[in-house]
């Protein structure tokens, strides 16, 4: 018998002590805007002036927010204010959606996404004079449209509120005759999303086969290495 055995797993006082909060995903529609600051000493953030401010006390001011799917029940604004100079933006939250094929962040606006709050490496204090960990925004996958946004919601997970969602997410009778592999819908949902990352990389089957890798409803649907998925990228391009 191995008495080095560890008990650790099976002792649900050191399951407590070592437990983690697992981070929550958001899905919903992307809003942003920027325009230009000055960052000035005991006021903070004012609109940039040339009039009155020299060139090099220009920033870039961002405000981004996302406005969750009605599914995910969320009850408060989920936003930022930062400055596209700050390593938050910068470092966290821009390349997080360059990962994702954007090039500008005009691409960003009005786009439907996953998004993960983590830490940002600052600390402030509270009300009460507690010292927190910000956060801000890191975006985890990108989707052609509100369906395909929810579609991933429900795939990964999500519940709904609503009564007669709730109904609609109740597993089918399995028919023994049935395929096992991916359905029509799901197929369908791949296709929105390919060819959507196929436009955002100039429909390049690499880039976009790049893109499309993190995706878990497009790689649970379409194998990326096969001739269905080059086929789309064409039917993307000739569109």
């Amino acid at each position: 018998m191995d008495t080095n055995v560890n008990h650790t797993a099976d002792d649900p006082m050191d399951a407590a002590s070592n437990a983690t909060l697992a981070p929550r995903n958001y899905y919903g529609q992307i809003q942003v805007d920027a325009y230009f600051c000055a960052l000035i000493k005991g006021v903070g953030k004012v609109p940039f002036d040339p009039q009155q401010h020299p060139n090099d006390k220009r920033c870039t001011a961002i405000n981004i927010s996302i406005l969750p799917l009605a599914e995910q029940n969320v009850r408060f604004d989920i936003k930022r204010e930062t400055i596209a100079e700050s390593r938050e933006w910068a470092g966290i939250v821009w390349p997080s959606l360059k990962g994702l094929g954007l090039t500008s962040l005009r691409q960003a606006h009005n786009a439907w996404a996953k998004m993960q709050q983590v830490p940002s490496g600052r600390k402030y204090r509270n009300a009460a004079g507690e010292e927190k960990e910000a956060t801000t925004f890191k975006f985890l996958a990108l989707y052609p449209t509100e369906d395909a946004c929810r579609a991933a919601y429900f795939a990964e997970g999500g519940k709904s509120n609503g009564t007669a969602a709730a109904a609609a997410d109740e597993p089918l009778p399995l028919d023994p005759a049935a395929p096992t592999g991916p359905n029509a819908h799901d197929i369908e949902v791949a296709k929105q999303f390919i060819k959507a990352f196929a436009k955002q990389n100039g429909f390049e089957l690499d880039k976009t086969r790049t893109a499309c890798a993190g995706q878990p409803v497009i790689t649970k649907a379409i194998d990326l290495n096969s001739q269905a998925f080059v086929d789309i990228v064409a039917e993307a391009m000739a569109a």
